[in-house]
Order: C-alpha cells, then structure tokens, then sequence
C-alpha cells in the first residue's frame, strides 16, 4: 500500500516574531552559575576587587568589567600582596576576575586574544600554614557532654550536627542543605550537592546517626498535631527554646561551632570536623581512602588536609637516632 501525502490547501500563518529577555551583565551570568553557598562569598570578592580598582561607588553590576586590561589585574594582585593578603585569597580575586571576562567573551565584549592575556595573569606563587586543628576523640567526647548537659533542644540539634559533619567529613554547607529523603539511616549513608553540582554519598558512624534520630524524633514529638514534619534536618531555634520552620543556615553553623567550642575552652572552626575526619582517616588508613572519602579530584588537596599537630611530627622525627 502506498501513503499518499495530502497537500495543504490553505498556507501557513506566519510566525509571530521571537521576543528574548535581554541579555545579563557577564557579572550576572557569572555568579548564577556558582552555587548558592559561593555566590554571596564571590559577589563579596568582586565589589572589594571594584573598590580597590578604583570604583567604590559603583556596584558590581554597573561596573565595566569587560574594559579590564591585564594591568590592572596585576596591579589588583600587588595590593592585595602589599596588604598582606595570602596566596589562596589573591587567586580567589583573580579567579572571580577570569569568571566574569569569560562571560564578557561569550557575549563578544571582548576579543578571544584579550580574554587569553587575562587568563595569563597569576595569582602569585607562595603558600600559609594550615590554620585548622585536629580534633581528637577526646575533644569530640567531651562536646558530645556539652551538648548532652544542655537541657534545651539546641543541645540535641548541635550534638546531631557535630556527629554528622565530624563522622561524615562534609562541609557545613552541604549539611544544612541535605533533605530528610537524603538520609538512609540502614546504610548509614547521607547524599549530599557538594561543590560543582555534584551528588555525593557519604557515610557515617552508627553513633553519629543515633544523634541524628534523637534530634530528629524530638523534633516529631514537638510538632502540633496533623502537621507534617519539615523537610529538612536542622532547624533555627529562637529565645525561648522555639523550634522554628526555618532550615538552619551555613552561617549559624559557624556560632554553633565557635559557642560549643568555648564551653570545652577551645577554638573551633566549622571547617575543623571535615579536617580532623580526614586527618583520623589518614592516620587509620592511607591517604587514597581519604581521598575518596573527601571526594576531591586531585589527592594534593586531600594531603593539605592533614593537621596532625607538631608534636607528632616530631615524635618522628625523634626516632632518627644515630
């Protein structure tokens, strides 16, 4: 049988002209493609690398970044050195700088061969001693006291999230952002969107789950009946001992850590859990486990995360007897 194709009688409507938004700033552009936990930081860095070129009163946005030349990024890199600035902070404006002149590029404000002179602009060479420390079981012990000894529900909610980011090693951000569906507590594992939009799975130790479901199962029993539990894991607590609707915040994270820390008389860092969770696994195991665990793409990085304090350095050394 053969498929004859109808002809059409009457012609087609025309089409109604295409209307696009306008184009965004390169600036724009540049900060929505970072994750949400980067782009207050990021946007933080190029209004003081505007300032510092010259143009406090004017915002980031307004500002002509495609007029840039590599002088000026040199001059930005000599300051910011002068000032004191270390290595990894330089090479976090100039990077920022690279983010933006690549969107101008995309968007032909300005030639490939001065987006290449751009991008041969260095940071700086040089590199700063870690300024994390190691946190021994016995600290973690006794902040687990501390958090058990507070009778309000901060203390369930901040034992829970020192046991997750201390056994888990991820980062503050990515604890905040996790999800209840995101926490499988038979495999005791935990998907987290760490940096790059990447969907990882860590895991943790049984104990740390059993601060997981305590805080959790609190805070079932302290919702009003017929309400249906919040969606996430860690929420703001108000005065009064008021268990908010809102999710705990990356930045609470912070006091959280720097008020637990006082109360056992040390300094401590958000950062500190994910340092010290790779420095035990080093010591434990190798640094290619740690790797893996940490998920970072190259083993170097996993390597400037061992902070195993002086002393144990030089209890090796101490062993080169003649």
């Amino acid at each position: 049988m053969r498929l004859v194709l109808s002809t059409i009688d009457s012609p087609l409507p025309p089409l109604s002209p295409l209307v696009l938004n306008p184009v965004q700033t390169p600036v724009a552009l540049y900060l929505q493609r970072l994750a949400p936990s980067s782009r207050q930081t990021m946007r933080y860095v190029l209004q003081e690398a505007a300032d510092r070129l010259g143009a406090e009163e004017v915002a980031i946005d307004e500002f002509p970044w495609h007029q840039l030349q590599p002088g000026h990024i040199t001059a930005l890199v000599a300051a910011l050195r002068e000032d004191g600035y270390a290595p990894n902070t330089s090479s976090l404006y100039v990077n920022a700088i690279r983010g933006v002149m690549n969107q101008a590029w995309q968007q032909n404000l300005i030639t490939q061969d001065h987006l290449l002179k751009i991008r041969a602009v260095k940071a700086g060479g040089g590199s700063r001693l870690v300024k994390g420390r190691n946190l021994r079981r016995n600290l973690i012990r006794e902040l687990m006291d501390v958090c058990a000894a507070d009778p309000r529900p901060q203390g369930l909610r901040d034992a829970a999230i020192i046991a997750i980011l201390y056994g888990s090693g991820m980062r503050k951000s990515e604890s905040v952002n996790m999800d209840l569906w995101q926490v499988d507590v038979e495999q005791r594992s935990l998907q987290v969107l760490g940096k790059g939009n990447k969907e990882l799975i860590k895991f943790a130790p049984a104990w740390a789950f059993e601060k997981l479901e305590a805080w959790l199962a609190f805070r079932r029993t302290n919702l009003p009946d017929g309400v249906e539990d919040d969606s996430f894991l860690f929420n703001r607590i108000r005065r009064g001992n008021h268990i908010t609707r809102d999710r705990l915040t990356k930045h609470a994270i912070y006091y959280i850590a720097k008020q637990r820390g006082r109360q056992v008389g040390v300094d401590i860092m958000p950062h500190d859990f994910r340092r010290s969770f790779i420095t035990r696994v080093i010591e434990e195991y190798d640094v290619s486990i740690a790797q893996k665990l940490a998920h970072h793409a190259n083993i170097a990085t996993t390597v400037s995360y061992d902070v195993r304090d002086d002393n144990e350095r030089r209890n090796v050394t101490d062993r080169f007897l003649l």
